[in-house]
């Protein structure tokens, strides 16, 4: 058991960490394409709305909704 607890703490400080790597880098996307391509800020959270609505739909749903058949 002990080995199962060092492995999942160690799967989740990498998924977190990726997790943070993850939202630094889309910020600076976000950050560039408002400074040099001069998109207005309006649009970028259009978009990322229109992406965040299903992403978070697998995100929360990835392990089956949480109900277990059987």
């Amino acid at each position: 058991m002990e080995i199962d607890t060092v492995t999942k703490s160690k799967s989740s400080s990498l998924l977190s960490a990726k997790t943070l790597w993850i939202c630094v880098a889309v910020a600076g996307i976000a950050l560039a394409a408002v400074t040099f391509f001069k998109v207005p800020v309006g649009t970028i959270f259009f978009a990322g709305a229109l992406l965040a609505c299903p992403l978070l739909h697998i995100w929360m749903m990835r392990d089956g909704g949480g109900h277990k058949h059987g």
